[in-house]
């Protein structure tokens, strides 16, 4: 065989060697493709089999439908102030989901829902709206009251029942400190009866001076029976009940899985202005700062009490005020308070970061969410550090315990068998989160966690405006009793508004431009008289003398107006 041969006889064995790799290359390629291609099958079919997820995601405010349920429609809606009934209506939405597979039931702002269209075609609903001031709606439900009035009153006049298919239970929330008790729960009640609704369960009423969560359980018990005993809810498995239950799960808390970080954390470069918002109209959600013009203390130096005087300034902004309304503000936590916790927590103050919802969370918008600030000013600003925490807060912070015992300790006080010593222990004992954290210090939250899950919001204070914008148009007169003292557990309580009052420099004497604090308006009903000739008698045993001030002054200012007119007498 020549070079040429040998040489031609070598390539031929190359190239049937390189053929025969190459068949294998594909060979197992195919086989590949057609294992993923029968994985990702075999995975989508179980995914569409799989039961519900308690902790599946959610919408803001409010939580989602799941999908692929044949069984009733549940809605329930939600008018709240601080954030309590949102809470308490996506827990009632998510154990209905749980206890009753085959049901939809999802959770809605009463303020966003179309309820003008929607109401009268639902099949069952549930209402969890708390009380404001004077026995009045919330922000949220004022429309709808109002709506539902007018209904009312078209019945009163043709005989309508525009509602008379819908099935409904009503959760008030209210505090037994004020006269008007879950008045806008009795009032949402009252007014789905008159246009014709069907109450499936008695309503249920929470208490916040003692323990509404306890409340809310009670009704919820309940409430578990009324809806066995409707044939919509009637087991689908065999047709037949299970153990304990008519559908099969025994009537329990839902034990909350280990709690997720549910802000994302991330740093930032430089830190944007606190109160900013992309709203202009200025409310609850969207406050506006504005100077204090004016401070100073009416007690004498003999006195053990303390009475501040404060005036702020809002010429610079688009508010405005009537004599009896009331003002919102948002004063920061005391700056030794935030001191105390940034060291327990281990969290450095200094650090600028920007903290955003992860995909599915169950919070509505926080004000600090999405805006660049340092830790310190979250925790001066937005979360409240001395309110007693809730049973979920404990959960929270279980699941951040790393020693055992604590951890325990920790899930019997948040459960249902551990609510005589909740009551005790945190409630009676007025114990605050900062204390409870000392308690338990191998609980070590991430900031996603503790800003979401274990610390509550700071609220607004309102205080009763004490001055009439006929005398002080540009100003708002706020007069502030100093609230501090000693706590069951001998911890040194302040007051946060007033505390703050206590504190700032004004305007016109301490600083030329004058400590600021975010505010706004909260209309009131507390009105006076219109015709200025009527005598009026002010009584106000234990509510102070602020409304009378401005109501003094605005009686004043009328009777200025009406050179030579009669004033009725005060």
């Amino acid at each position: 065989m020549g070079l040429f041969s040998t040489a031609a006889a070598a390539a031929s064995v190359a190239e049937d060697k390189s053929s025969a790799q190459y068949a294998l290359v594909l060979s197992s390629a195919l086989v590949l493709v057609s294992a993923v291609a029968l994985y990702l099958k075999y995975a989508t079919a179980q995914k569409k089999e799989e039961a519900f997820d308690l902790y599946a995601p959610k919408q803001r405010n409010g939580t989602a439908a799941p999908a692929s349920r044949n069984g009733p429609k549940v809605t329930v809606l939600f008018g709240t102030q601080t954030g309590t009934a949102e809470r308490f209506a996506n827990q009632l939405s998510e154990e209905i989901n749980e206890k009753y597979p085959h049901a939809t039931a999802t959770a809605s702002d009463i303020e966003t829902y179309d309820h003008a269209s929607k109401l009268a075609e639902e099949e069952l609903a549930f209402f969890c709206v708390a009380t404001y001031g004077d026995g009045e709606p919330t922000d949220s439900a004022l429309s709808f009251t109002e709506w539902m009035e007018d209904l009312v009153k078209q019945g009163d006049q043709d005989g309508s029942s525009p509602l008379a298919a819908l099935k409904y239970g009503v959760f008030a929330l209210g505090n037994t400190q004020y006269e008007h008790f879950c008045a806008c729960g009795k009032l949402v009640d009252r007014q789905l009866k008159a246009l014709g609704a069907k109450q499936v369960i008695d309503r249920g009423e929470g208490d916040d001076d003692a323990n509404i969560e306890d409340d809310f359980q009670a009704w919820k018990e309940k409430l578990w029976v009324e809806l066995d005993a409707l044939a919509e809810f009637a087991p689908q498995q065999n047709g037949k009940a299970a153990n304990g239950h008519a559908n099969g799960i025994p009537v329990t808390t839902i034990k909350p899985a280990k709690v997720a970080e549910e802000y994302k954390v991330a740093d930032a470069q430089e830190a944007s202005r606190i109160w900013s918002f992309d709203v202009t109209a200025v409310g609850p959600n969207s406050p506006v700062e504005a100077p204090i013009s004016e401070r100073k203390e009416l007690h004498t130096a003999k006195s053990e009490r303390s009475c501040i005087h404060v005036e702020i300034d809002i010429s610079a902004t688009d508010l405005t005020y009537e004599t009896g309304d009331h003002v919102g503000v948002y004063a920061s936590n005391p700056p030794e308070l935030v001191s105390e916790a940034l060291k327990r927590l281990d969290y450095n103050g200094k650090r600028v970061v920007r903290l955003t919802s992860s995909p599915g969370s169950k919070l509505s918008k926080a004000m600090f969410e999405g805006k660049a600030m340092s830790v310190r000013d979250i925790l001066s600003n937005f979360l409240d550090l001395q309110s007693p925490p809730r049973k979920e807060a404990l959960t929270a912070m279980a699941s951040c315990a790393s020693d055992p015992k604590e951890k325990a300790r920790l899930e019997h006080l948040a459960s249902k068998e551990g609510r005589d010593e909740y009551r005790s222990h945190v409630l009676d004992g007025m114990r605050s989160l900062l204390e409870l954290l000392h308690e338990f210090p191998s609980v070590k939250p991430s900031l996603g966690v503790f800003a979401a899950r274990i610390a509550p919001k700071l609220q607004p204070r309102f205080y009763s405006i004490s001055s009439s914008p006929l005398c002080h148009p540009k100003t708002i007169h706020v007069t502030c009793a100093l609230v501090e003292g000693k706590s069951p557990t001998g911890r040194h309580h302040k007051g946060v508004a007033s505390t703050w009052f206590s504190r700032c420099k004004s305007q016109s004497l301490e600083s030329l431009a004058g400590d600021k604090i975010a505010v706004f308006v909260r209309r009131s009903n507390f009105k006076m008289p219109k015709d200025a000739a009527r005598p009026i008698v002010m009584v106000g045993p234990g509510t102070g003398i602020a409304p009378f001030r401005g109501f003094l002054q605005e009686r004043q200012a009328r009777m200025a107006m009406v050179k030579g007119g009669e004033a009725g007498e005060v």
